[in-house]
């Protein structure tokens, strides 16, 4: 009986060159396929979104329910894939859906979508020309390195009792609707005083947003990057007149503002310190990325909003962010766990 003969070497080796040539060139077209899948998979849930919330708007209309309807409330998503979403109705009960992916849809978004068109968007931010917004520092740790110190300071300076600064500045837990960080953040602990209260306070760079265009539309969505930099605060009374206002008239390119440019700067409309009335800018929705902490007191005050979207990380709000809205109005509203709302005593 005749021999069998094996593959030689040269031809494995030619075999698994050729099954290597055919994987590099598949490859490319294996991951589109993948990424349109996705596209579409997140298409498709904006539209069935914006589908099931017409339905809720009449059977809510129906039942003279005038609660706000949340994206949770029609559409059961997995918080691991989908980031922030919301729903926008006009005066016919027609919805529009923006929702941002994250996890296997990370980097993709769908703006505006209603029940019938949908289209993928890298991001739905408003375009940073719409805000004014300046370099800070924020507050990213603090260290008690003085107990005795920080008690001290901490009786005397925040009104507490000695009980209440001993467990604030010796563990994490709030107290008196704060903790120790959340006091340093809203500046209730001065810089000159850190030494003084015994502590070391760790900072990152980013950016503040001090004010807004309302011709960058009613539905607000903060974006989470501007300059390259981190947006990681909303100041005091940003949307409000009391914010520094871009005019959009002649901006250059440059929408940034430095304290010390407000009196030479007129690409802004700059509000004196003090206004007899504080107005609302006519803002209906906002979106608040991950990459916000803190928002200032009073940021979005009489405005006319009936959708907030927080992020999914903690943020810190100082007194009556969005007093004068609507959406307080609503008393089966609620701020998410994740909030936590300081104000001074």
């Amino acid at each position: 009986m005749k021999k069998k003969k094996g593959f030689t070497l040269v031809e494995l080796l030619a075999v698994i060159v050729i099954l290597a040539v055919i994987l590099i060139i598949a490859m490319p077209k294996i991951s589109d396929v993948i990424k349109n899948s996705k596209e579409s998979s997140l298409e498709t849930t904006a539209k069935l979104i914006a589908s099931q919330a017409e339905k809720k708007y009449t059977e809510n209309q129906v039942l003279d329910n005038s609660s706000t309807i949340k994206c949770s409330d029609v559409v059961k998503l997995n918080e691991n894939d989908y980031g922030p979403c919301k729903i926008t109705f006009d005066d016919k009960g027609n919805a529009k859906v923006t929702i941002v992916g994250k996890g296997k849809f990370e980097g993709m978004a769908v703006c505006n979508a209603n029940k019938n068109n949908a289209s993928i968007s890298s991001d739905c931010s408003t375009d940073a020309k719409y805000f004014s917004y300046e370099d800070i520092t924020v507050v990213s740790n603090v260290i008690v390195e003085d107990v005795d110190k920080c008690t001290s300071y901490v009786q005397s300076k925040l009104h507490a009792t000695e009980e209440q600064a001993t467990t604030l500045c010796t563990t994490n837990q709030a107290v008196g609707g704060r903790t120790l960080q959340q006091a340093v953040s809203l500046g209730y602990i001065l810089s000159s005083d850190y030494e003084t209260a015994g502590l070391k306070v760790e900072t990152r760079d980013g950016i503040t947003i001090t004010g807004y265009n309302i011709e960058g539309g009613t539905d607000v969505v903060i974006p989470s990057q501007i300059d390259g930099k981190a947006v990681v605060a909303i100041a005091d009374y940003a949307f409000t007149t009391r914010g520094v206002i871009p005019t959009l008239t002649a901006y250059n390119n440059d929408y940034k503002v430095s304290l010390l440019s407000y009196n030479s700067n007129n690409n802004y409309v700059v509000k004196p310190f003090f206004v007899s009335y504080i107005a609302g800018l006519g803002i209906t929705s906002v979106i608040i990325p991950n990459s916000v902490t803190l928002i200032g007191e009073y940021a979005f005050d009489d405005n006319q909003i009936t959708s907030i979207t927080f992020p999914d990380t903690p943020i810190t709000l100082g007194c009556g962010v969005f007093y004068g809205n609507p959406i307080m109005e609503d008393s089966s509203y609620s701020f998410p766990s994740n909030v936590t709302e300081v104000c001074h005593n």
